[in-house]
């Protein structure tokens, strides 16, 4: 069997016990299910489109998750299998993945605690505002890329160059796999890589 792709149509809490997604097919009672990084099984039969789960499995985290996420559900054995002498049954992907569907503001407190990367999947541009980092968190790299074709934006007030006012937007083009990478370092964040997206 293979593993089924969809998103979740309703935003998910962190203590929530089942999941909206936008299309039912391909799942089915003791299934695996990967919503972003978190690992859940079904634990009854769909109700339509609402799927009962036990959540945080696998040694994930559970969190909550925004409208569009990515879903992906089939049986354990569909999944990719772990390396050679790690824990987990079924691996995260490499960094870490979240999905954006609608405008948000990510504080200092909001950022993750490894590197991530935000795929970016509200259909109209989004509007994303961006706290600077700790000085803890020297080194984190945060990677933001669109799934849609829409000019997203993604806002740090103090600016991406250290110069509030001139380089404090970084604009998307309206095209699916624009990119951009930042790294904090002293308190700030610093650009590492740009594909099809300006500051300005």
């Amino acid at each position: 069997m293979a593993l089924t792709n969809t998103s979740l149509a309703a935003a998910v809490a962190q203590g929530d016990t089942t999941i909206r997604v936008t299309a039912a097919t391909g799942f089915a009672d003791g299934q695996m299910i990967r919503v972003n990084n978190e690992f859940l099984a079904q634990a009854g039969a769909a109700q339509g489109v609402v799927i009962p789960v036990r959540r945080g499995l696998e040694g994930t985290a559970q969190v909550a998750h925004g409208l569009l996420s990515d879903v992906v559900t089939g049986l354990p054995g569909d999944f990719p299998a772990p390396p050679p002498g790690h824990p987990v049954q079924v691996p995260p992907t490499v960094t870490g993945r979240n999905s954006l569907g609608a405008d948000v503001t990510i504080n200092t407190a909001d950022l993750p605690k490894g590197d991530l990367t935000y795929v970016i999947t509200k259909a109209a541009a989004c509007a994303i505002t961006l706290g600077a980092p700790s000085k803890a968190q020297n080194g984190l790299r945060v990677t933001f890329r669109s799934a849609t074709a829409a000019a997203h934006t993604v806002t740090l007030a103090a600016g991406f160059y250290g110069d509030a006012g001139s380089s404090d937007i970084a604009t998307f083009a309206a095209k699916i796999g624009a990119s951009m990478t930042i790294e904090a370092n002293a308190g700030t964040w610093g650009v590492i890589a740009l594909g099809n997206v300006t500051i300005a």
